[in-house]
């Protein structure tokens, strides 16, 4: 068995540490008369030393229970050894935990090993999880518990305790103990508290006795996966652009687009749209008089979130600004052929409501085109078997992972895809560039689609790719915002402000500390918050987002006053935008494209 600890638990609490001490061949009997004797020596100790250095170490291991307004345990047992009462006497392998709690004011689990079958792995709670503690109780636990799980079973939690199905027993003939210290504390004291430990269990051994300490190792961040229908990991964008090969936009190129649109959108700026290919023949042709087309999309499967409308935003500026034509795609096809569970019924019914949110956003229906895949089959079919022809199987298998047991519908799709980047030079007869802005996980299919066109007498079409809003739960472990991911981590266009408020309150990733005291003291880290991550997209006053980093840095700005600022602002976005969705539902007509 291996035990591991999670980068993003690191990353959250860096000054939590763990330990482990194995014991196997155990006999554990109800009660041994020297660890009996060792209780009583502890009990005179407590009430001799309750003094200043007790409460101030309490204090510090107790800051991770304090900031989820709970009690750390540890008082509670002090508190009553000193009304007068017992330590209590469970087995003689539970109560040595007992003592060393007592004695040294940390936390310690433990667990008859026998009941873990696999690795074992001290991680975060995503929140809502539910686990059976060792009273035999349901517990759902709050975000950001730290807790031990058996693969994706729960069986420790930091403020909860650990589970009944792998409680210590009289039966039990393997122990593990596990070491929570909830707080920074030196090597050193930690081995001291580690030796007093063995000392006990020795005094617990038999001849076939054998204690060891299992190592616990850090887990690698997730590794990065990227592809148009899954994204997760720790995602380096510095890295994306070498292994994607697109080429990141510079100040040069910001300065050519301003001279065109006058100051440049904060997703620029902000290198929220970070990457591009071929932007400068786009540019070029423009210069020339040769209006390029935009081209972007949406694969309905469920409501739009606010992830889906940062490409759609940045591409109604593009529009707004070049005075060019939009064709915007709904493969409604595509996700049905990737989810088992997706029905075309489905299918449609959320293809009309994001087309409601496309129109909402402002984009100008006389320049403005939908084209739906199944809707309009007589218009594009006969582009794509044209492009179907050009890519082989092997091109497909390696462009998106798939393998042998993929339907051969999934595999045309990315020919239907292709369409919509030259079905306008088909229409109008004549070569007309055409500038993709997308999310960078759809990269895959227009690197292929680039290379056939080029060889149907089309220009290659040119992209502009743009960085993930990440889930709630944090960079790390979301990736990006995601449909399927639950609405944990996700805000939908079509939730009200207070499902939006609870969302922020309850799941945002904070950067902050675990304590209001530590927080004002130390600063919060805003590279890591995900109000702050996501007011970089949505809050456009560049000196105001400044105020805010430097503020939070600092701790004078706490947690909950970040996350009430992005509420606020998300709100006041999500009610105009409703507005404006009810009033879209008479203009659908207007949008699809009248073949």
């Amino acid at each position: 068995m291996k035990i591991k600890l999670t980068s993003r638990l690191r990353k959250r609490y860096p000054n939590i540490s763990f330990r482990a001490i194995l014991i196997k061949n155990i006999k554990n009997k109800k009660t041994n008369p020297r660890i009996e004797a060792e209780k009583l020596k502890l009990e005179k100790a407590i009430k001799k030393n309750s003094d200043l250095k007790t409460i101030e170490r309490l204090q510090e291991q107790g800051s991770f229970h304090r900031s989820f307004a709970k009690s750390y345990p540890i008082e509670f047992q002090l508190k009553s050894v000193l009304q007068g009462k017992k330590i209590p006497t469970q087995s003689a392998y539970v109560d040595i935990l007992f003592l060393a709690e007592l004695k040294h004011y940390c936390i310690i689990s433990g667990h008859d090993l026998n009941a873990i079958e696999n690795d074992i792995t001290f991680d975060l709670s995503d929140g809502g999880e539910n686990y059976t503690k060792i009273n035999n109780q349901r517990q759902s636990l709050k975000k950001d518990d730290i807790v031990l799980r058996e693969n994706d079973q729960v069986i420790t939690t930091l403020l909860y305790g650990p589970d009944a199905s792998t409680k210590i027993t009289e039966n039990t003939t393997n122990c593990l103990y596990l070491f929570w210290f909830c707080a920074a504390i030196s090597e050193k004291e930690i081995q001291g508290i580690l030796k007093d430990f063995k000392q006990n269990l020795s005094l617990l051994k038999t001849k076939n006795t054998v204690a060891t300490e299992p190592n616990i190792t850090l887990e690698s961040s997730p590794k990065l996966v990227i592809t148009p229908w899954e994204v997760k990991g720790n995602i380096d964008y510095n890295k994306i652009v070498k292994e994607f090969g697109v080429s990141a936009i510079d100040n040069k190129l910001q300065k050519r687009i301003e001279k065109h649109t006058g100051p440049v959108h904060h997703f620029l700026r902000r290198n929220i749209f970070f990457a591009h290919r071929d932007l400068p023949f786009i540019l070029d042709q423009y210069e020339k008089g040769n209006k390029f087309f935009l081209y972007t999309g949406r694969s309905p499967s469920n409501h739009t979130h606010m992830g889906h409308m940062i490409p759609w935003m940045f591409t109604k500026w593009l529009q707004d600004k070049f005075g060019v034509e939009l064709w915007f795609q709904f493969p409604d096809e595509e996700k049905f052929l990737m989810k088992r569970d997706l029905r075309l019924d489905d299918v449609e019914k959320f293809t009309n409501e994001n087309m409601l949110d496309v129109i909402a956003l402002g984009f100008d229906p006389k320049k403005t085109h939908f084209l739906i895949d199944t809707r309009h089959a007589n218009t594009m079919y006969k582009e794509a078997v044209r492009v179907a022809k050009l890519i082989t199987y092997s091109t497909v298998r390696s462009s998106f992972g798939f393998t042998n047991e993929q339907n051969i519908g999934a595999i045309f799709y990315t020919a239907m895809q292709a369409v919509p980047a030259f079905l306008p030079s088909v229409l109008k007869k004549k070569k007309i560039p055409c500038l993709i802005p997308h999310a960078i996980d759809q990269d895959p299919h227009f690197r292929v689609t680039r290379d056939v066109i080029q060889k149907l007498g089309y220009y290659k079409p040119g992209s502009i790719q743009c960085r993930f809003l990440p889930g709630l739960g944090g960079m790390q472990t979301d990736g990006k915002m995601s449909s399927s991911a639950g609405d944990n981590s996700t805000i939908f266009t079509v939730d009200n402000a207070s499902t939006v408020k609870k969302k922020i309150n309850k799941h945002a990733f904070s950067g902050g500390q675990p304590t209001i005291e530590e927080h004002k003291k130390l600063g919060g880290d805003p590279n890591i918050d995900i109000s702050y991550q996501w007011l970089t997209f949505f809050e456009e006053d560049d000196a105001k987002l400044k105020d805010i980093y430097e503020s939070y840095k600092s701790g004078s700005m706490l947690s909950g006053e970040l996350k009430a600022m992005l509420i606020k602002k998300l709100n006041t976005f999500l009610t105009s935008h409703q507005e404006k969705r009810q009033k879209a539902k008479k203009k659908i007509d207007q949008f699809v494209y009248q073949s």
